[in-house]
């Protein structure tokens, strides 16, 4: 009897543990708006429903690298110049940790999340850019940046996601892509 018990417990163990959601998940679905809403501020032919959650991806595939970590910055950009693609990239910074987790994914295969801890052109980091000023409170002047940028054609709104679990304190950023070469915004907008 105490065997069928702690095979019992296990399976309910496995279970709960399997189904549950990636770290880091919860905060950021959390701070999602209801498709009503987006419907109203942008038009029904602008919203469509994924048929994956990016950010849920995204944080499963990181689990194992932000196990030992409570405090993030995820920055997330759809790459992609479709109307309704599904390409996109990013970096999760752990900050405990001081590590960067470059994420992208594909067209092709939209599930199918690639980690990189190091940029494959790092005098020309744009994530790391970006995580750099938003962690000196420059976010004003990333936002600055997407508002003047003379980018002609379709436009990404990007997002930067700053979650602590210790102080349970999330916040959420708006931007638009910007032109960026030889590790420097194109603009010359000062800081």
């Amino acid at each position: 009897m105490n065997i069928r018990i702690q095979i019992l417990f296990l399976i309910v163990l496995y279970f709960c543990y399997g189904c549950s959601t990636p770290k880091f998940y919860k905060e950021i679905k959390s701070t999602y708006e209801s498709y009503d809403t987006l419907i109203s501020k942008y038009g029904k032919e602008a919203v469509s429903k994924r048929s994956f959650d990016p950010h849920k991806l995204v944080m499963k595939k990181l689990s194992g690298y932000l196990q030992h970590s409570n405090h993030i910055i995820y920055h997330y950009s759809r790459t992609t110049r479709k109307w309704k693609g599904n390409e996109f990239s990013g970096v999760v910074f752990d900050i405990e940790n001081n590590k960067y987790y470059y994420v992208t994914n594909s067209e092709k295969q939209p599930r199918k999340i690639q980690v990189d801890t190091a940029y494959k052109y790092p005098e020309d980091n744009y994530y790391k850019f970006i995580i750099e000023n938003y962690r000196q409170g420059k976010i004003e002047y990333l936002k600055k940046l997407g508002e003047t940028s003379n980018i002609s054609g379709y436009r990404t709104n990007e997002v930067i996601y700053d979650i602590d679990l210790k102080s349970e304190t999330i916040q959420k950023h708006m931007f638009r892509d910007f032109l960026f070469m030889e590790g420097k915004p194109i603009l010359g907008i000062e800081n």
